[in-house]
């Protein structure tokens, strides 16, 4: 058992944002054959948005991708009649264009969680994203507001708020005023932007031209990052970059994650990887004799 933001997760890892179709049955499904301990939902804007035209994912090489998706989604409405079946936390991902366009989504979050009583017993924690690199005018165009947004959103939901943070150069200061505006905790890391270019057509690959870069790739990047700011604020992380081995989640969770997203392992591997990096992690506490809580952060303090 983990507690993060007093909220009881069954153990420390769930599947991050952009993964599961925001389809139901199909999370319903996951929570029932994997008992995952948590599902985040992809990020949702107050008015649906497009996604980017294809191609909109490659693969760079292996374990590494690169995707261009553009927070395409149907909107938070769709919420409205979303029941869930099965024993798992849901983290709600939101995003928009500012911050009163952020503010709304929370409010209406609200609204949906009182008419919805089954997704409203589900529905754990507000996640804000403020780092997708992969649509003009959103995400991490809106991290400049950090402070103003967490500010606002932490005034009209009654849910543990978490920021959504990139691998940038001034992460650790946007960790700060997340958490002064009143931020519950931190998601680290989002992917990172890179250029992939055609050896036939010499133009981007991607149709958006950049994507965020996101597996094997990013994750030491992860590692560095978690610790950087656990070290500087102790804050309550849910940590994600790259991880595809129980070795690579005692890592982020050495440095300071709580909880840990899996996302393109997903995607490499299948569903199934959520139990092989569960049974591991667990083999590996029982033969070092060590609780959860004693492997946190312990890479910092050292």
């Amino acid at each position: 058992m983990v507690k993060v933001a007093n909220v009881e997760f069954k153990d420390p890892f769930i599947i991050s944002s952009g993964i599961i179709p925001l389809v139901s049955k199909f999370i319903s499904n996951v929570c029932v054959k994997y008992d995952i301990s948590g599902i985040t939902t992809k990020t949702l804007t107050l008015s649906p948005l497009e996604p980017h035209r294809p191609p909109t994912v490659i693969k760079l090489e292996e374990g590494c991708y690169m995707n261009a998706i553009g927070l395409g989604n149907p909107g938070i409405e769709t919420l409205r009649e979303f029941q869930v079946k099965g024993d798992c936390n849901l983290i709600i991902s939101i995003g928009g264009s500012g911050v009163e366009d952020i503010m709304k989504s929370a409010e209406k979050i609200e609204d949906i969680r009182r008419q919805n009583i089954n997704l409203g017993e589900k529905v754990k924690i507000l996640e804000l994203n403020l780092s997708s690199p992969n649509r003009k005018g959103y995400g991490e165009s809106t991290s400049k507001f950090t402070l103003e947004i967490v500010k606002n959103v932490s005034g009209v939901t009654s849910l543990p708020v978490f920021v959504k943070l990139g691998p940038w150069d001034n992460t650790i200061e946007l960790a700060g005023k997340a958490l002064e505006g009143g931020a519950n905790g931190l998601t680290l890391i989002n992917t990172i932007k890179g250029l992939a270019i055609s050896k036939e057509e010499f133009k981007p690959i991607l149709s958006y031209g950049t994507g965020g870069i996101s597996g094997k790739c990013i994750h030491p990047l992860a590692v560095r990052i978690i610790h950087d700011v656990y070290k500087e604020y102790k804050p309550e992380i849910i940590g994600m970059g790259g991880v595809f081995t129980w070795e690579d989640a005692i890592e982020l969770m050495a440095v300071g994650a709580k909880l840990v997203g899996l996302g393109t392992v997903i995607i490499d591997r299948g569903y199934q990887v959520i139990n092989d990096i569960r049974l591991g992690f667990r083999n590996y506490l029982k033969e070092k004799g060590l609780k959860i809580e004693e492997v946190i952060g312990i890479g910092v303090r050292n």
